[in-house]
């Protein structure tokens, strides 16, 4: 990554633009916390890219002074230097990585620079990080049906008065005479037992599985990349765009970016042939690049 860099951001901290001599400005405006995707976001400042903004304001030079113990001069001629590098970078990778700002891209049109979605942290929201929340939905619950079930009403039995009488009269000589019978009680006891068999004797037998012949595992650290969004809804249309033959390509989460990786290789050299036979087979996508990424 370029020295420059580094200064950047810490600069548009407190600044609204750092202008790059010979290349253009970035822009800050700050943006209220946001919800994007299932995502929610910290109030950040959003960095854009001006080309026409070349004039030399000495506030990313007088940075680099300070800390360099340097003069101005030597500090612009350090900018002069690395700019030319970058452009080398754009002419021969067409994309260039600015740490946490975002990416340079060198298209037909001139310089495009995609930006960083989390944006730059304000001072005051410094630290924080975007958090995955969901949006939550209410089921609706089914109502209890109400229990119909039938009630049984009781009433009171009523006795004609000139029974009343006679029907007491009879319950106390029915209880009389049930007491003058004798009821002998016999006490049976029944005795139960445990009884304990033991198990049959056994034989512990050990099985010791035979160690499966492991294959070699090759790594493909190098990709070629066709397309890079901040967003993985942007990365999941790009691959749903694609043609049938590049159906099976996949996303990988490198510097803040969602990388469309078309095919991967052991090695750097198959990764170039690889970029080759894509841009011959795909002319649409011959600004691919190769991405080394270990993760």
């Amino acid at each position: 990554m370029l020295q420059i860099v580094q200064h950047i951001e810490p600069l548009l901290r407190n600044h609204n633009f750092v202008v790059i001599p010979a290349l253009g400005g970035f822009v800050a405006s700050e943006q209220p916390s946001r919800y994007e995707n299932g995502m929610l976001y910290p109030p950040c400042k959003k960095v854009g890219f001006n080309p026409t903004l070349t004039y030399n304001d000495g506030l990313l030079a007088q940075a680099i002074a300070q800390q360099n113990s340097c003069t101005l001069s030597e500090a612009n001629a350090q900018i002069e230097q690395e700019v030319k590098v970058l452009y080398q970078q754009l002419r021969l990778w067409k994309h260039v990585s600015l740490g946490n700002l975002g990416c340079l891209h060198q298209t037909e049109n001139g310089i495009d620079f995609d930006p960083q979605a989390d944006g730059i942290p304000l001072n005051t929201s410094y630290g924080l990080k975007p958090v995955y929340f969901p949006e939550i939905t209410r089921n609706a619950v089914p109502q209890e049906q109400p229990n119909e079930s039938p009630v049984a009403i009781k009433k009171a039995l009523a006795l004609p008065a000139k029974t009343s009488s006679r029907f007491a009269a009879a319950c106390v000589a029915a209880i009389l005479i049930l007491l003058m019978i004798p009821v002998n009680f016999t006490h049976h006891e029944q005795e139960s037992r445990a009884m304990f068999v033991a198990p049959p004797s056994f034989q512990e037998v050990v099985i010791t599985p035979e160690p499966a012949a492991q294959a070699p595992v090759t790594c493909n650290h190098f990709h070629v990349v066709i397309g890079s969004f901040n967003t993985q809804a942007k990365a999941f249309k790009f691959i749903s765009e694609l043609p049938s033959s590049l159906a099976d390509s996949k996303i990988i989460y490198s510097e803040h970016r969602f990388r469309i990786i078309a095919a991967s290789y052991p090695t750097e050299e198959l990764g170039f042939a690889g970029i080759e036979q894509i841009a011959q087979t795909y002319p649409d996508f011959k600004d691919a690049w190769l991405l080394h990424y270990n993760p």
